[in-house]
């Protein structure tokens, strides 16, 4: 292959989520992560001081190592843990779920509705950061259409009411048509 033609080659694109979005999810698995581990670490050292110590009272070890007295139930806390983790990471997830449906349901009875002709209610989206943002774009765009759409209903009311001359008046209806065109393309 040439060099040029390599140039022309079209390039892949990467499309990243907005850093906004990962960081609150990320923080929310985060503290889930860390509370487990806050609980196993709190939860286990208890059980292995009350172990290592009752082993140590007796005075007499039929053990190679601590790691035997206390293997089994170490091995029990890290599956709570593993276990405990996991279903708080689902839970989480299906909160987050949960909360991006509902917006998006909310952007798609808007959408519905808008295709009914009402543009004056508001998405009121909620959930994400993202879908609450998009929710207010949707809502600046209908209002610049709702405002468009009541300039040509003052610039029709005006021609069929004021008397023109036929050169004001096929002005006017030029201008009256580019509006329209630009509420409807």
């Amino acid at each position: 292959m040439s060099p040029h033609t390599s140039r022309h080659l079209a390039r892949r694109r990467i499309f990243l989520v907005k850093p906004r979005f990962q960081g609150t999810v990320a923080l929310c698995f985060a503290a889930i992560v860390f509370a487990g581990a806050a609980l196993f670490a709190g939860f286990f050292s208890q059980y292995a001081r009350t172990a290592l110590r009752v082993a140590s009272l007796q005075g007499h070890y039929d053990f190679l190592s601590p790691h035997e007295i206390i293997g089994s139930a170490l091995a029990l806390h890290v599956l709570a843990l593993s276990a405990g983790v996991l279903a708080g990471s689902l839970l989480v997830l299906l909160f987050l779920v949960r909360r991006i449906r509902s917006g998006v349901e909310r952007l798609v009875e808007t959408f519905r509705v808008s295709m009914e002709g009402d543009l004056s209610s508001p998405t009121n989206a909620t959930g994400l950061s993202d879908i609450a943002e998009l929710g207010r774009k949707v809502d600046a765009s209908r209002s610049r259409t709702l405002s468009r759409i009541r300039e040509i209903r003052a610039d029709v009311e005006f021609l069929r009411s004021e008397p023109l001359t036929d050169e004001e008046f096929a002005k006017r209806w030029d201008a009256l048509k580019a509006a329209i065109r630009r509420v409807v393309p």
